[in-house]
């Protein structure tokens, strides 16, 4: 699966069954380690339409702020998220040890995040992680993260956007507010997995899905939340889709999200 775009979608109803601020934030943490294990470019919380709209609540963003405090680098945090009292248990989460997580020095030729701090009319000053503000040549907007290649490292510390295209760079992560079909619609796939115990199981249709994943260039895998399976129809002209139950004869009565998550990227992994 490696020349393809993978996006994972989680409905916001995925931390419903708890009120436990502490164990949500530990839930969304074994979500974050499966996305940057298997390597997942995109991770897209939708809004769960069978919730009614008075049952709706702000866990969505909660789940996207925990997801994107994950990917940031740990030198970038402080600057790049403001303090709030829905990340205090942020400590618990397990770091990713991603190549952008970088715990050495940066060295000339390194690509590094960093935070934009301020502009001139020459460019812009960066944390990259340094003692000092490394400067890009170009002027970029203020208080967001970029991806920079070191590109002069001396008296002055030179950046140039720039990411490698070889080695994995994290997830980005976006909250919808919209169902799961207009959420599709915005990311655009060409086939979509919906993750269903009320489907054939792996291993019956595993040639069939290999063909698929090799002819696809976006992916899109779907799970539903802990009430309902996926509950919307999915199906569009737009895209191919196939319904897949990725845990043949399950032990438990039910499979949490986070379970599905891990078991499904991992059989994405070998395709």
């Amino acid at each position: 699966m490696q020349n393809n775009k993978v996006s994972v979608f989680i409905p916001n109803s995925f931390l419903a069954e708890t009120k436990d601020l502490k164990l949500k934030t530990s839930k969304v943490g074994l979500i974050g380690r499966a996305l940057a294990l298997f390597e997942v470019d995109e991770v897209v919380i939708y809004k769960d339409l069978s919730i009614p709209d008075s049952e709706q609540t702000e866990d969505g963003d909660f789940i996207a702020e925990i997801l994107k405090y994950m990917d940031t680098p740990q030198y970038l945090r402080k600057k790049a998220i403001p303090i709030k009292a829905e990340l205090r248990h942020v400590g618990i989460l397990p770091p990713l040890r991603v190549p952008h997580h970088p715990v050495g020095k940066p060295e000339l030729g390194d690509y590094r995040q960093g935070y934009t701090v301020k502009r001139n009319k020459k460019g812009t000053f960066v944390d990259i992680g340094m003692d000092k503000l490394a400067f890009c040549k170009e002027q970029l907007t203020v208080n967001k993260i970029f991806s920079f290649k070191i590109t002069k490292f001396a008296k002055e510390v030179i950046v140039t956007p720039d990411e490698p295209d070889d080695i994995y760079w994290g997830f980005k992560t976006l909250s919808t507010n919209k169902g799961l079909k207009n959420s599709l619609k915005l990311v655009n796939p060409d086939f979509v997995v919906e993750t269903t115990k009320y489907a054939d199981t792996i291993d019956t249709i595993f040639d069939e899905l290999k063909t698929k994943v090799e002819s696809s260039n976006h992916i899109a895998i779907v799970f539903g939340g802990p009430y309902s399976s996926i509950s919307e129809n999915v199906e569009s002209s737009k895209w191919e889709t196939i319904k897949l139950n990725t845990i043949p004869n399950q032990g438990t009565e039910t499979v949490r999200t986070e379970e599905a998550v891990i078991s499904t990227l991992a059989i994405f992994n070998i395709l």
